[in-house]
């Protein structure tokens, strides 16, 4: 496989990311957009980004791993969008790029958090996208598992020192001036009514959509419980959920990284194969989950 620094979008506005291809396949059958979570750097948490680009690079996928306007190593943005307008244009610019340098004409977002919420938009609107994999992206749980989730955290707080701390914090949040968040939230309502817009885009247009969640939020998942009512809208028919507790929110433990990557890695290929089941990758026992790169540039390969 190559990695390749690059520099791209429109000019005041540039982004930064580097390209994972496998060799000797030309042009390859998809390229992935990888996506990082908030103010997050492109690497992902544990370097995850960096593991799966060289995993799918080994399975003969592209991909791209990319700072957002105003992330990381890419430049403030130009435009006057929202936080997700501006990530779908930088997204689409990350594609015109892959569709010019490797032929590549199929893509697929696998979004970290927020990074999902991108992601699925894109897959709503734009009609080169295969599909989106969302971990941790959304949740629309019902009163139930709201309460369940509450009473869960209660019982385990006198036994629980980081969450003794959690709740020390949002006490002294709620008793400081409020300071205006680093990104723009969307009332509930209107969250809800742009999923199910995007959900029910893409498929309209088959794209494959598949949500993770772990088990930081629930313990437990009974019925879907993260699409909550949204559970019987006629677009959740079509796409792929699993609840995996095995893995947390930022990935800590080598065992939760390679859980992730066996995941993501057979998703992508079947998006790659057009929707053919495949089993997940085999894992070799202490390996560091991905190929090391032909050609070394150093940070930027980050």
């Amino acid at each position: 496989m190559t990695e390749t620094p690059v520099l791209f979008g429109p000019e005041g506005a540039r982004l930064l990311g580097v390209i994972a291809a496998p060799d000797g396949i030309r042009p390859p059958p998809l390229a992935c957009l990888l996506l990082n979570q908030g103010a997050g750097y492109r690497t992902g948490p544990r370097r995850i980004n960096v593991k799966l680009a060289r995993r799918l690079a080994q399975l003969g996928i592209a991909s791209i791993r990319l700072d957002l306007a105003g992330l990381g190593d890419s430049g403030a943005p130009s435009g006057n969008g929202d936080y997700v307008q501006q990530g779908v244009a930088d997204l689409q610019a990350a594609m015109d790029l892959l569709e010019t340098t490797l032929d590549v004409h199929r893509f697929a977002a696998v979004g970290l958090c927020s990074g999902g919420v991108h992601g699925l938009e894109l897959a709503g609107g734009d009609a080169r996208m295969a599909g989106v994999m969302m971990f941790d992206s959304y949740s629309f749980a019902g009163r139930r598992v709201v309460l369940e989730r509450r009473l869960r955290k209660i019982l385990a707080m006198p036994f629980n020192a980081p969450m003794r701390s959690r709740v020390a914090d949002a006490v002294r949040r709620r008793l400081q001036p409020t300071q205006p968040p680093i990104f723009a939230t969307l009332p509930p309502d209107e969250r809800e009514r742009r999923f199910c817009a995007a959900m029910s885009a893409a498929a309209a247009r088959g794209a494959a959509v598949y949500m993770l969640s772990s088990g930081t939020l629930n313990t437990v998942d009974r019925r879907r419980d993260h699409l909550g009512d949204l559970a019987r809208e006629p677009f959740a028919r079509n796409i792929e959920y699993r609840f995996e507790p095995r893995i947390d929110h930022t990935l800590t433990t080598l065992e939760s990284q390679h859980i992730f990557l066996d995941l993501a890695c057979a998703w992508a290929q079947r998006v790659a194969l057009g929707g053919e089941a495949l089993p997940a990758p085999a894992r070799a026992a202490g390996r560091d989950a991905g190929a090391q790169p032909s050609t070394s540039f150093g940070a930027l390969t980050a």
